[in-house]
């Protein structure tokens, strides 16, 4: 089965537990970047990003050799930005059909992200979605226990796909 990790991180929660996901299953990894990046350090980030996730906007992303296509699961990742996933993701998921495409959503976020997740979910309506999941803050809430649930989840997925 082909894996690809599919994610965006402004300050590296989300990159964090992609890294974990990829290294588990050994598959590629795939990092969104937007051509016009806000900057993580500005404590403009969370004005700018936040209306940029509620506008719905979607930036243009910087070009990657990668075709999602190519893959039969794919993991998902975003951070929450106003109760939804990131202007990059929300890019990538609405410039490809993945619709025939299985996938797992995960979420980095400082509450629980149910909102977030129902909402991408419903982004993604006429997809696949296998699963889903959040972390809280990864980065400062006990890195290796989230790295240690980002593995066990991904791998249990992968499992059950192939049962």
């Amino acid at each position: 089965m082909n894996i690809l990790v599919v994610y965006y991180s402004l300050t590296g929660n989300t990159r964090m537990i992609a890294e974990e996901i990829a290294a588990s299953l050994n598959s590629e990894l795939l990092e969104l970047k937007p051509v016009k990046e806000l900057d993580p350090e500005s404590g403009m980030k969370y004005f700018w990003g936040g209306f940029q996730a509620t506008m719905r906007k979607k930036p243009e992303l910087e070009q990657f050799e990668i075709d999602p296509m190519d893959y039969d699961l794919l993991f998902l990742g975003s951070p929450v930005w106003a109760w939804r996933q990131s202007p990059p993701m929300l890019s990538f998921v609405k410039k490809y059909d993945l619709s025939g495409k299985k996938l797992a959503l995960w979420m980095c976020a400082a509450g629980n992200g149910v909102k977030a997740r129902e909402r991408f979910t419903k982004v993604l309506k006429d997809c696949n979605v296998i699963a889903d999941i959040c972390f809280q803050e990864p980065l400062q809430n006990n890195p290796e226990n989230a790295k240690k649930t980002a593995t066990e989840w991904a791998i249990n997925i992968v499992r059950k796909i192939q049962n």
